[in-house]
């Protein structure tokens, strides 16, 4: 009669004889080493996907809303999600379609900015309202410094009624925030503008506004008592700029360019010799590239100065994945 079990070639097809012994041995060692490398992978996904880095933040906490579209989701808001994304408490995508990264609260059939922007605010009050003591409402293209976002708003309470940001004034003088600087509202003013602006056709029109969103939105807030807050530091350096950083480094604003013309028309603040200064406090600005959004935070977080304390509760993305973005960035 045929043997069916045949031990000489029970392991790897071997011609010698195994014991059992010795094959329970392998087989428990074999299973020790898929275990051990289940376990450092999962390590190596955390440390990447840097779930952990505003895990021990000091408050108060910031809920981030980073507005995003279809076309731009591999663009920019890829790389928003790897780098300052990760240092909100929480962060929420806005987006006008789905992705299985950026997994966006989705929006369709909303195209005037003002619509999308009521839209936004009022679907984070109503489902993320808990999550946060402050709302920062930031661009795809925004770089954002969130540890000093946190130490700026250290003096107020997350229940006082203001808001910042880049503030600006319209044709009447009403402030408003400038819309690429990205606009930081405390928990009590974004509950008041939802529950009793919103609601309120007479002082606060639910009818399109295009590029005059911020302005309504800034009359809005005004007529429901939020005050709009100076969001500049001690030496009056702006914490929120409105162009990229080489404009304002070394630079003047160009009054022959449309966009730096508004800006200089319609600045709360005095501009001086066409200069904005800027704090040593950054919060926010707009990047014109968004591949510089990994050369911000190679150096804002992960550069060494000598003499300089160890950011310990910084964790980091590794520095070759950050790399190998950049350089399928320069390749696109």
């Amino acid at each position: 009669m045929p043997r069916l079990f045949n031990t000489r070639r029970l392991f790897l097809g071997s011609m010698k004889r195994v014991s059992p012994c010795k094959g329970i041995s392998l087989l428990l060692l074999g299973t020790i080493c898929v275990l051990l490398m289940l376990h450092l992978k999962v390590k190596m996904d955390s440390r990447l996907s840097g779930l952990s880095i505003a895990s021990t933040a000091p408050p108060p906490r910031i809920f981030c809303i980073i507005t995003c579209f279809k076309y731009r989701h591999d663009y920019a808001g890829i790389h928003v999600h790897r780098t300052w994304a990760q240092h909100c408490d929480h962060f929420l995508f806005v987006s006008d379609n789905v992705h299985n990264i950026l997994e966006p609260a989705v929006f369709p059939g909303l195209y005037d900015k003002w619509h999308l922007l009521r839209a936004h605010l009022e679907y984070v009050h109503n489902y993320h309202f808990h999550q946060g003591d402050w709302f920062l409402y930031a661009k795809d293209d925004n770089f954002v410094m969130v540890e000093n976002l946190r130490e700026m708003v250290k003096p107020y309470s997350h229940n006082e009624l203001i808001y910042f940001g880049c503030k600006m004034k319209d044709s009447n003088s009403l402030p408003y925030m400038y819309e690429k600087s990205g606009i930081l509202f405390s928990a009590a003013s974004l509950k008041r503008f939802v529950l009793e602006a919103l609601p309120n056709e007479s002082i606060c029109t639910s009818q399109e506004r295009g590029d005059k969103a911020t302005e309504e939105l800034g009359r809005c807030l005004g007529n429901v008592n939020v005050i709009d807050g100076d969001s500049r530091d001690e030496q009056l350096g702006h914490r929120f700029l409105p162009f990229d950083s080489k404009i304002h480094l070394g630079s003047k604003l160009n009054e022959s360019m449309s966009d730096h013309k508004d800006f200089l028309d319609n600045s709360y603040y005095p501009v001086k010799d066409n200069q904005i200064p800027m704090s040593i406090k950054l919060v926010s600005l707009p990047l014109d590239e968004i591949r510089f959004i990994y050369d911000l935070y190679y150096l804002a977080y992960i550069v060494r100065i000598f003499g300089a304390p160890i950011r310990s509760s910084i964790v980091e993305p590794q520095t070759s994945k950050l790399l190998y973005d950049v350089e399928l960035l320069l390749e696109s």
